[in-house]
């Protein structure tokens, strides 16, 4: 990262152990633009011309709002000849992989999620349109590194044309490359609704995660579209609640045993809570759904979460009581380290509190073991965090001095 000038000079890092915590970032973004160039050249012709004449109609009901920063992202994201943060592959790989010594990370497109829905476009050519994006994500991204994987653009309101894809990435050379597909949380239906099954199925078929990522044109909150950016953004949590819900009392995993979803930038704190409603609910009225298990049980072996958006509690002791009740509650192996560069609320792995950073058990767990068991990513041999720093607050190396998801020097 670009070091501010402004900013008092870093103290140097403690000598190191030599041992380090391998890092998967779980969550990185390419270009929200997903109409540029090279993707669009992976249009079979009809469309290219159909493009010409309509344009993407894209468009979020009632509009977008305002955002914090153009393109919501870190201002040294773009990168040095031009263009959108995320364009670039190499430069990207320079600031995350590469600074940070990562094993792994997962590249989640949401620029695309208004057309992967399949509104306002016809069936085929959003179809069309999700294959190009894989197709442009493997010509340029997996080309890149091999420590790029991806998650599948799917036409998921379009069941038989979204297993259709599934199967061409996974049969393709690229196959062991693409770890996830993504999946709105704002779907026209509870995704446990029988119309969703053949994804469903070819998703546990193929061991793939089902991701499921905050933005979407369908509903920007469960209410309607915000009017400010931060109204939005505290808001995100509002869209888990009846994916979660229509997963477990619609039998989901019953039906699909072998299914795994993970919750990615949505948070994780408001899920024990949830866990308590939805145990209390089904313990009152057994009979109105057919359940093989508790509702909290389903949660605790077939979710897991990313870290970003981060809880910031005043009182650092309260993180650890928040984190300490979503363990103890089971789910110490659900949760993922995640950056979500380029944003301007990024996070290194720096940005976790000292508490977390001192329990290296606890703290590899969550930089690279948890996502390396979902996604079956291996962990580099020498790569990672080291172990032994910084023993201090302050003590960050100065190429990894930035801010944290609350524009705070990650100085802790």
């Amino acid at each position: 990262m670009t070091v501010n000038p402004t900013l008092e000079a870093p103290v140097a890092a403690p000598a190191r152990t030599g041992a380090k915590l391998g890092i998967i970032d779980a969550d990185v973004h390419p270009s929200m633009n997903p109409a540029i160039p090279g993707v669009l050249r992976h249009l079979p012709t009809r469309w290219q011309e159909y493009l010409v004449h309509t344009g993407l109609r894209a468009g979020a009901p009632g509009g977008d709002r305002p955002r914090h920063r153009e393109f919501a992202s870190r201002w040294d994201a773009v990168p040095p000849g031009g263009g959108a943060p995320g364009i670039d592959p190499a430069f990207a790989r320079a600031q995350l992989l590469d600074a940070y010594d990562m094993s792994a990370a997962v590249l989640n497109d949401i620029g695309g999620f208004p057309l992967s829905g399949g509104m306002r476009v016809p069936a085929e050519f959003c179809a069309a349109f999700c294959s190009a994006l894989n197709t442009y994500r493997e010509e340029v991204w997996f080309a890149d590194d091999p420590r790029w994987y991806g998650a599948i653009n799917l036409p998921y309101e379009i069941p038989d044309l979204a297993v259709e894809e599934i199967v061409r990435r996974k049969e393709g050379p690229d196959g062991d490359r693409w770890v996830q597909v993504m999946l709105a949380p704002d779907n026209e239906r509870g995704i446990g609704h029988r119309k969703y099954w053949p994804v469903l199925e070819a998703c546990e078929h193929y061991g793939l995660p089902i991701g499921f990522h905050v933005l979407s044109g369908r509903r920007i909150t469960p209410s309607g579209p915000a009017n400010f950016y931060f109204e939005e953004h505290c808001d995100f949590a509002g869209l888990n609640f009846p994916v979660i819900a229509s997963l477990v009392f619609e039998g989901t995993f019953d039906r699909f045993p072998g299914l795994k979803v993970a919750m990615v930038e949505l948070g994780w704190s408001w899920v024990v809570p949830l866990a308590w409603r939805m145990d209390h609910a089904y313990r009152m009225m057994p009979r109105e759904v057919e359940l093989q298990r508790l509702p909290s049980e389903y949660i605790r072996d077939h979710l897991w979460f990313t870290t970003q958006p981060m809880e910031e509690p005043e009182n650092p002791r309260w993180f650890d009581d928040v984190l300490a009740l979503f363990e103890s509650s089971g789910m110490a192996d659900k949760l993922m380290f995640s950056s979500d560069y380029p944003h301007w609320d990024f996070d290194e792995p720096d940005s976790f509190p000292l508490s977390v950073r001192r329990d290296h058990e606890r703290f590899g767990r969550i930089l690279g073991g948890n996502a390396s068991a979902l996604y079956g990513l291996p962990l580099l041999p020498g790569t990672g965090y080291p172990v032994g720093w910084p023993r201090h607050g302050h003590e960050v190396p100065a190429a990894r001095v930035g801010t944290s998801s609350r524009g705070r020097l990650t100085r802790r």
